[in-house]
C-alpha cells in the first residue's frame, strides 16, 4: 500500500491528524506540489503566473504540480488539508490572502512544506513565504503611469489590502511623484481581486469625479473591468502587471509591469529535495539579468521607454531606493 493510499485511508478512518503522519513521505525526486489560486488563469495576469509557476516546476524539477483555481479565502484551510492529506509534499498559497490557512494547516501536517506567495509569514520549520521588493517594480509602473496622464491625475485600483498589496500601492505613489511631483494619485481597494464589475465602477468613479488621465492597479480578473472603463472613456492609457498582456486590450494597454514570480517559486522549491529548505521569509529584488520591467508598446512613446529603462538601472544599482511602505491606507 503506497503512502498516498495510506494517507487517504487514515483520513477517512481516523481523521486529518493521523493522516498527517504519513503525508509527504514520497522521495525527494517525486515532489508533488499543489497550488491554490484565488481566481482563473484566464486573467492573463496574477493567476496565470501561478499557472506558469506550475509549468516551471514540472519542466525544471520534474515535479507533479497541480493547481486549483477560484479558491475562496473562506475555503483555503480545507484546500490546504486536502492536498496535504493526499500526499502532496508542498502546498503553495498563491497570494497573501492565503496566509491564515497555511499557518493553521502547517501545524497539522509537520511533514508537508507550505509556502505562501506575497506574504511575510514563517514558522521556522515547514512554513515559508516568498515576496519581492515589490516597491521597485511598482515605482517604475507608477513613473510611467504618471507620465502618460494628461490630466495630472492617475487612478490605482486594488483588490484586498495586506502588506504586499499596500507596498504595491505605495510603490506606485513614489514612482508617480518621481515622474511628476505635482501628480495626484487616487486609490481604492474594492475588496475583491477577481470582480471586474467592482473594478470598473471604481475606475469609472476616478475618471468621473477625479479626472484620472491614466490607470493602473493590482488585480486579477478585475483587470478586465479597468480595461473596459478605459475604453469607455476615450481610451485612457492603462499600465497593467505581471506579464506583457497587451493582447487583451492593445488599444488601451500602454505598458505592463513584468514581475512574474515563477522563477522565485522554483528557486525556493528547489531547496526542498536538496535539504536546504528553511521555514523563513524569502525576499527577492530586481536583478541585473531580469530584463526589461516595463514593456514597450505602440502606445508608449520611445523617449519615455528610454527614460524608464534608465530609471530601472538606477534602482538595480541602488542609486534610487524606493521605500517599502506596507501600511494599508486608513
Amino acid at each position: 500500500m503506497t503512502p498516498n493510499v495510506i494517507a487517504r485511508w487514515l483520513t477517512g478512518l481516523l481523521g486529518i491528524g493521523a493522516a498527517a503522519l504519513f503525508a509527504s513521505s514520497a522521495s525527494a525526486d517525486q515532489l508533488k506540489i499543489g497550488i491554490l489560486l484565488p481566481g482563473s488563469t484566464a486573467d492573463n495576469g496574477y493567476n496565470a503566473d501561478g499557472g506558469r509557476a506550475a509549468q516551471a516546476l514540472k519542466s525544471q524539477l520534474n515535479a507533479d504540480a497541480q493547481t486549483t483555481e477560484n479558491v475562496s479565502v473562506a475555503n483555503q484551510a480545507d484546500l490546504y488539508r486536502q492536498y496535504a492529506a493526499k500526499g502532496y509534499n508542498v502546498v503553495i498559497g498563491w497570494g497573501g490572502q492565503f496566509t491564515d490557512g497555511a499557518v493553521q494547516v502547517a501545524q497539522e501536517f509537520p511533514n508537508v512544506k507550505f509556502i505562501v506567495v506575497n506574504s511575510g509569514v514563517d514558522n521556522g520549520k515547514n512554513l515559508a513565504s516568498i515576496d519581492t521588493d515589490i516597491q521597485d517594480w511598482e515605482f517604475l509602473g507608477g513613473f510611467v503611469t504618471a507620465k502618460l496622464s494628461k490630466t495630472g491625475v492617475i487612478g490605482w485600483v486594488g483588490g484586498q489590502c495586506f502588506p504586499a498589496t499596500a507596498a504595491n500601492l505605495h510603490g506606485v505613489e513614489q514612482g508617480a511623484k518621481y515622474g511628476n511631483a505635482s501628480i495626484k494619485v487616487l486609490s481604492t481597494f474594492t475588496g475583491d481581486f477577481e470582480d471586474p464589475t467592482k473594478a470598473q465602477q471604481a475606475a469609472q468613479a476616478m475618471i468621473d469625479s477625479g479626472k484620472a488621465g491614466a490607470l493602473t492597479g493590482n488585480l486579477n480578473n478585475g483587470w478586465f473591468g479597468v480595461l473596459k472603463a478605459a475604453r469607455d472613456n476615450g481610451k485612457i492609457p492603462v499600465v497593467t502587471e505581471w506579464i506583457d498582456n497587451r493582447a487583451e486590450a492593445p488599444d488601451v494597454i500602454a505598458s505592463s509591469i513584468q514581475k512574474s514570480q515563477a522563477k522565485f517559486v522554483v528557486a525556493v522549491v528547489k531547496e526542498i529535495p536538496a535539504g536546504k529548505f528553511q521555514g523563513k521569509h524569502y525576499q527577492f529584488g530586481i536583478t541585473p539579468d531580469w530584463g526589461q520591467v516595463m514593456t514597450k508598446t505602440d502606445l508608449l512613446p520611445e523617449p519615455l521607454f528610454k527614460e524608464v529603462t534608465a530609471l530601472q538601472a538606477k534602482i538595480i544599482s541602488g542609486e534610487i531606493r524606493p521605500k517599502n511602505i506596507a501600511d494599508c491606507p486608513k
